[in-house]
């Protein structure tokens, strides 16, 4: 058995696709371009492969990581033309590598995603940097996630403004993205009562394999 990692990203009407329906396009994709997919055991056999993180609906990304099992040893160039042609609107390989079978999955492993959130409102650059300073200044931020209180402060681990002027705005966040521990762009906009144009994330961070 053999793991391929694709880097992929997703834009346009791909951002409306959930998670759950993200993982049947793959196997879909996989499907039609006959790759050789593991499967797992048991009564109900699904397709073995794993995204790095959730996507949340509504965001666009250009660093998505999903790995796959595959019962054969291919080669990446080709299964990145072979993947090319039955690809949905919206979602485009970027990189296709080889992973050892050993290492630790990706979950895991992860610790922040950096988001880039483009406002859809002008705001003055002094105000804004004034929300961001204030918020930054904060011990404890306690907010709702599906009727439980959480504090949203620590998640926050870095925020600044990338670019303030009149045609465009932009801040860049990076949140804590461990298992019971992951910061959301669009609560972090509420929040501040700032609404947003287009947000996408820009990088999955990771911890070294052999941590």
């Amino acid at each position: 058995m053999y793991r391929i990692r694709i880097t992929f990203s997703k834009f346009g009407k791909a951002r409306w696709i959930g998670n759950l329906d993200l993982h049947r396009t793959w196997a879909r994709i996989l499907r039609r371009a006959g790759v050789p997919i593991a499967y797992s055991q048991g009564f109900n056999p699904q397709p073995r492969m794993q995204l790095a993180s959730a996507l949340p609906l509504g965001i666009m990304s250009e660093c998505e990581l999903l790995d796959i099992w595959v019962l054969e040893n291919i080669s990446t160039d080709i299964l990145q033309k072979d993947l090319a042609t039955g690809l949905p609107s919206g979602i485009e390989v970027i990189k296709i590598a080889g992973v050892e079978l050993k290492e630790k999955s990706l979950q895991s492993r992860l610790l922040a995603a950096e988001y880039l959130i483009e406002l859809g409102d002008c705001i003055d650059i002094y105000e804004l940097q004034k929300i961001i300073d204030n918020l930054l200044g904060m011990q404890s931020i306690i907010r709702q996630r599906r009727g439980k209180e959480y504090d949203m402060r620590p998640l926050i681990q870095a925020l600044h403004v990338v670019r303030g002027d009149s045609m465009s705005q932009e801040l860049f966040v990076r949140f804590s993205a461990c298992p019971g521990a992951t910061g959301r762009p669009s609560e972090l906009l509420e929040y501040m009562d700032i609404n947003a144009k287009n947000i996408i994330r820009t990088s999955l961070l990771f911890v070294d394999n052999d941590d």
